[in-house]
């Protein structure tokens, strides 16, 4: 497995998700390793050795010169498999740095070519050894196994047909005496069964039997043992998202202990200098109902970002499988907040627009208090972030498909102050992390603009959707307005287990490509 990774590293790719093919790459291991060849020089040396000893133990034994004259034209044949093994990797490898072909054709050709000539030296000194008398026909059912392993199913039924006809001409030409003479497997013991039609037959047909039951069995096996080594795959590339996950959790949840214990810490500061300078009655009489009213809206501040922050700790800390026992339809949660925070935009001056298809079976595996907190949040900003006259639109898309993400979607856009151009800029080294998605992080035009918050909105959004399997979109541009879209998957039937969590749930659009608001009238 080892060396099929490091093979792996140096021929493109095989399939468009980036996996190859397991037969391909086991092919380009028997390239590089030459186990075939190897096996095929033990093959020669047993053989070598058995005729060795029969001419010892059995001098009177005088086996046709013919049958040496095979071993030593597959000795060469394997000469030449050596050479061009070297010859052919090397060529792969450059295809692969080269960034050439998908698929390598090369070691296809040269393991058939290899099966082919075997099946043939196989039949050739089975022609010199007894024929139909000699019992290493079963070496036939060696060769399937191996194409099998290697080859794809409708090739290795071609090698298993042209084992097939060798075999039968063998036999069928010994017993109709096309073949002559024919050669005793035991000299010393006469048994002519190779002109007995209903033993050639019957071992034709066993033979047969053999070579397809053979392929077939093996194949299914090959099969299962493939799928379970996706099924690996797939385990292992979830693995290591999780691993990645919990990393950037706890990168995150570090900065976030510092910057909320900041957070708490400043309108604790001010509330104690308030209080201790009306103790100290250095606020004037007239002076303390003000000052009272300074501490209420510090203490008001301070209770609302403990609010937050106890949603957003009861976000991060829940289970991602819980949303698997959830279904939320995603359009009674919206029509809900679209009628809640309505009267707000038109307080605000804002036209405010929530676009809804006429559909009952939006249905997304989520917590509907954790869809409510997210999407809320959205309009919330989108509301707080625009002035009037301005608008803010709501829109659900039933269909979303961009790439290899489909769901539902909902997005809110607005005509408001937009984001600092700093905060969509993904961290170095960090794909996916845009800091604006940060807690306690706000813009310099928002704070400038005297407009408070507590920047936790937005985190909680990226932990709803993230513990839910879904994906962020924004794009924005300072003055024009920004656009926020949040896709959850629909799963059809239950789910055997959640979906694995990533960090990596936030794409931003370029600012030069202006607000993206896609048009979702026509989703209805």
């Amino acid at each position: 497995m080892q060396a099929n990774r490091q093979l792996a590293a140096a021929i493109p790719h095989t399939e468009p998700g980036g996996e190859h093919d397991g037969r391909t790459l086991s092919l380009l291991h028997m390239l590089r390793l030459r186990w075939f060849i190897r096996l095929r020089w033990v093959f020669l040396a047993g053989a070598v050795a058995v005729l060795a000893a029969e001419r010892f133990l059995l001098p009177e034994v005088r086996r046709p010169p013919a049958l040496l004259g095979v071993l030593v034209t597959l000795a060469a044949v394997n000469v030449c498999w050596t050479l061009l093994s070297d010859a052919l990797f090397r060529r792969v490898q450059d295809v692969g740095a080269a960034g050439g072909v998908s698929r390598p054709l090369y070691p296809v050709l040269f393991a058939h070519a290899q099966v082919a000539v075997d099946l043939l030296a196989l039949t050739m000194i089975l022609r010199y050894s007894g024929g139909v008398e000699n019992p290493l026909a079963i070496f036939y059912l060696f060769h399937m196994v191996i194409v099998a392993l290697l080859l794809e199913r409708w090739q290795a039924v071609l090698q298993g047909a042209w084992a097939l006809l060798l075999y039968a001409l063998l036999v069928v030409g010994e017993w109709r005496g096309w073949l002559q003479p024919h050669y005793e497997f035991l000299p010393q013991f006469s048994t002519g069964v190779y002109l007995r039609p209903e033993y050639v037959f019957s071992l034709l047909t066993v033979v047969a039997c053999g070579i397809f039951g053979m392929l077939y069995f093996t194949c299914h096996i090959v099969a299962r043992m493939e799928a379970r080594e996706r099924e690996l795959q797939r385990a292992n590339a979830a693995l290591r998202q999780a691993q990645q996950a919990i990393a950037d959790l706890q990168r995150r949840r570090s900065r976030f202990m510092q910057v909320a214990a900041h957070q708490l810490k400043s309108p604790l500061a001010v509330i104690q200098t308030l209080a201790d300078l009306i103790r100290s009655k250095i606020v004037p009489e007239e002076g303390i109902a003000p000052t009272c009213d300074k501490i209420i809206a510090r203490c008001r501040d301070g209770i609302n970002q403990v609010g937050r922050l106890l949603t957003l700790a009861r976000v991060q800390d829940a289970d991602p499988a819980h949303h698997l026992k959830c279904e939320t339809d995603v359009l009674q949660v919206v029509s809900d907040l679209c009628q809640r925070f309505g009267p707000l935009a038109e307080a605000k001056n804002l036209r405010f627009a929530c676009r809804l298809p006429q559909r009952n079976d939006l249905i997304v595996r989520i917590d509907p208090h954790d869809l409510r907190d997210c999407i809320a949040n959205l309009i919330e900003n989108a509301i707080k972030y625009t002035p009037g006259p301005g608008s803010v639109s709501v829109s659900v898309i039933p269909k979303f498909s961009r790439g290899q993400l489909n769901g539902v979607a909902i997005n809110v856009a607005d005509t408001g102050i937009g984001i600092d151009p700093s905060l969509l800029t993904p961290v170095a080294g960090e794909p996916g992390q845009i800091p604006v998605f940060d807690a306690f992080r706000r813009g310099s035009n928002a704070i400038v603009a005297g407009i408070p918050g507590s920047g936790l909105g937005l985190s909680i959004v990226r932990e709803v959707v993230e513990q839910a399997g879904g994906r962020i979109m924004v794009s924005s541009r300072p003055g024009e307005g920004s656009s926020f879209t949040v896709v959850f998957p629909i799963y059809a039937g239950p789910l055997a287990a959640p979906p694995v969590r990533t960090t990596r749930a936030s794409e931003v659009v370029p600012a030069g490509a202006g607000v993206d608001r896609p048009n979702f009238e026509s989703a209805s």
